[in-house]
């Protein structure tokens, strides 16, 4: 399902100046491996080569990494902007106090930085991945502009409000709090172990409610709508090639099966567009996943509404 999209054209005017930005920075295996380690580098260079890994590669990407962020660190204090390179928890500690949240990295790093923010305090991408990465969500892509800062600080660039799902799940019988995230691309929705039937009800745009078991469900944004949900949507000319050739040699019309097509059979919607779903979980484990990365547990009895706010809407930089 895609929900109802608005992605607004933010202008250039009514910014406010920037004085303050936090970076986000990609995480790369060798970043990776320290942190959950805790080792020095020369232990951690033993470690990993006795597992058979290539340490020469993962410190050249990592010393790839320092650079790039480095590199803008040095642009933005030219231009008089204070810069932090933070992680994630320090990123929803200071976002408060910031002007702007710089991803260093592709768009996984870009999906992590924009979980963090539930204001509009504004975000912007730069690839500092290109051979990695596609960077779909970064400026420029594979190739930012490097008079970026300057764009900035001269307020000539195009903001854009994309559309974020928000997510908000409470379980029955629970005195908790509510859960509520935010998506910018996907939620998925399904059993944890992915060989399992998911059930659950379902309503869309306050519908009847139905039953249903799949697989799963995904719901995307427009700005998801180009990642996992057009794979999944995706139908590949060879294929159609080959159930048409497999269907004439059955001798039935292609064009237009006239004993199909004039059949009624009660079905339901496989894929459409919503503004507002309701779920109900008749699940055994399962789970709510946005973007990715932000797992929330969806037991049986549980529900989660599934909805997009335009005061949700994540204020970025398309060029």
């Amino acid at each position: 399902v895609q929900m109802a999209d608005h992605i607004t054209d933010g202008g250039r005017g009514n910014f406010q100046p920037i004085r303050s930005a936090l970076i986000l920075r990609k995480s790369t295996r060798w970043h990776w491996e320290k942190q959950q380690t805790g080792l020095t580098d020369a232990d951690l260079k033993r470690h990993l080569q006795q597992k058979g890994t290539n340490v020469a590669e993962l410190l050249e990407n990592e010393e790839k990494q320092v650079q790039a962020v480095q590199q803008i660190v040095n642009e933005l204090s030219k231009a008089g902007i204070s810069a932090r390179v933070v992680s994630l928890q320090q990123l929803v500690q200071f976002l408060p106090d910031t002007d702007l949240v710089i991803s260093a990295g592709g768009d996984g790093t870009f999906l992590a930085a924009a979980s963090a923010i539930s204001d509009q305090t504004p975000i912007i991408g730069i690839n500092t991945d290109p051979i990695g990465s596609e960077g779909h969500l970064c400026v420029g892509g594979k190739t930012p502009p490097k008079n970026l800062i300057e764009r900035l600080v001269s307020g000539n660039l195009n903001w854009v409000q994309r559309s974020r799902i928000r997510v908000t799940v409470s379980e029955k019988n629970s005195s908790a709090q509510k859960v509520t995230n935010l998506a910018l691309n996907e939620v998925f929705i399904g059993e944890d172990e992915a060989a399992k039937v998911f059930t659950y009800n379902i309503s869309i745009d306050d519908s009847q409610t139905v039953k249903q078991k799949s697989s799963g469900l995904i719901v995307s944004t427009g700005t998801g709508s180009t990642s996992w949900y057009l794979g999944m949507n995706r139908i590949d000319e060879s294929t159609t090639t080959s159930v048409f050739e497999a269907l004439q040699s059955l001798g039935i019309d292609v064009p237009i099966n006239r004993n199909l097509v004039e059949k009624v059979v009660a079905t339901t919607a496989t894929r459409g567009f919503a503004r507002k779903i309701c779920l109900e979980s008749r699940c055994t484990n399962g789970h709510l996943v946005l973007d990715g990365s932000t797992k929330i547990p969806f037991p049986r009895g549980s529900t989660a509404v599934i909805e997009i706010n335009l005061e949700d809407a994540l204020k970025t930089v398309i060029v």
